[in-house]
Parts: structure tokens; C-alpha cells; sequence
């Protein structure tokens, strides 16, 4: 069921100047709702299909991003790595591009950028291509600069408005894509998944309040 706006002043997404928190709260749930459901109703399964394939495939993913993109980037690294995926994300654009100049053939290499004009991304995500990985891009705007650099091409459909510093709705949007992709891939070899995720949870287990933690 699509979500509905709370209150009348919500419509549009802005929040002005003088809103108490009430409003701000209203405001802040129905724009991040919003994008999550919008992304999801335009996200295209064919090409999703595809990413999960190469990545499932893949002898090694890189994945790039910048600011707000890059923890995402990581968020993404981590799933995959928890799952026994070699992954790798590196925040540095030095690191990155060095790393990308390694990849090739049988690689996999994503680039997240909600406007798609970061050109440190466009920048590794060109090398990794060069060298031959399949590249995939992650962005809010299809016909943006780093669409020419990749070979799958999904978006998100986040507005942002008065905070778009904050890289709200955004950032929520994309964490919907990733999941998507980390759930795709992980259902390929459900076993392996399992027991990869079981074992990486037993490894922090001594770490939690009241997991066995070992006394000294």
C-alpha cells in the first residue's frame, strides 16, 4: 500500500522555515518512505538479474564511492565479504584507482554516486572498465556522466530538498538497491551464504553484552 502523508503540510517535501518537530518528523518519514517505494516500483529486475549474475560470479568486486556514497559503498563491501565474497572498498581515490588498475576479466566493479557527476567514481569506474571488469553504476540520474563508463546501470529515485547536504533519502534509496543485490547474490549458493554469515556472527559473539564473553 502506498504511504500516505500524515498531515497536509507534508506534500512537497520541503520543510519550512518555523516547522516545529512534529512536522520535521512527518516531513523527514514520508520523504524517506517515498524514495525507498519509489525505487523499488522503478528498479528494473532484468538488469538486477544481470548484476547478480556478474557479481555472483565475480573472482573480485570493487565498489566505489564518495561522502555519503561511500558509506553505502562500505555498507555494500561488508554484506558481500560476510557472505564469502571478496570485496574490497577503498575511500581513498589513490587506492581506488590503483586497486582498479588490478582488475580485470571475470571482475566486477560499482560505482555509486546519487548525481552520477563524482568524478573521483567516474574516474575509477573508467579504469576498471579499461581493464576489462564489468562495471556497474548506481545512481539517481540515468543520463548523468557516469552511465557512459558502466555496463548495468540502475537508479534510485530520491528527491532531496532544503537538507540535501544531509544526503537523506538518498542514502536510504541506494541502501535499498544494495540490499537487493546482496540478498540476489546471496540466494544464488543459499548454503554457503548460511554458513558464511554464521560463522562471521560467531566470530563477534564474545564481543556482545552477554555473549560469552571470555573472562579474564
Amino acid at each position: 500500500r502506498r504511504i500516505e502523508p500524515p498531515d497536509a503540510r507534508v506534500v512537497g517535501g520541503d520543510i519550512p522555515p518555523g516547522a516545529d518537530l512534529a512536522q520535521i518528523i512527518a516531513t523527514i518519514a514520508f520523504n524517506d518512505a517515498r524514495a525507498v517505494e519509489e525505487t523499488a516500483e522503478q528498479l528494473d529486475p532484468a538488469v538486477c538479474e544481470r548484476v547478480v549474475d556478474a557479481i555472483a560470479g565475480a573472482g573480485r568486486i570493487d565498489v566505489y564511492g564518495a561522502g555519503a556514497s561511500g558509506f553505502v559503498a562500505s555498507d555494500f563491501q561488508q554484506k558481500l565479504h560476510r557472505i564469502g565474497r571478496t570485496a574490497f572498498y577503498f575511500p581513498d581515490v589513490h587506492t581506488a584507482l590503483t586497486s582498479a588498475a588490478l582488475l580485470g576479466r571475470g571482475d566486477v566493479a560499482v560505482g555509486i554516486s546519487h548525481t552520477g557527476t563524482t568524478s573521483d567514481v567516474i574516474e575509477v569506474l573508467e579504469q576498471a572498465r579499461a581493464r576489462g571488469a564489468a562495471t556497474v553504476a548506481l545512481t539517481n540520474f540515468p543520463r548523468s556522466p557516469i552511465t557512459d563508463v558502466a555496463d548495468f546501470v540502475l537508479t534510485t529515485a530520491a528527491r532531496e530538498t532544503t537538507y540535501r547536504s544531509g544526503a537523506m533519502a538518498s542514502r536510504l534509496a541506494q541502501l535499498t538497491v544494495v540490499d537487493c543485490l546482496f540478498v540476489g547474490v546471496a540466494a544464488r549458493n543459499r548454503a554457503r551464504a548460511k554458513k558464511a554469515l554464521e560463522a562471521t556472527a560467531e566470530a563477534v559473539q564474545s564481543h556482545r553484552v552477554g555473549g560469552g564473553r571470555r573472562r579474564a
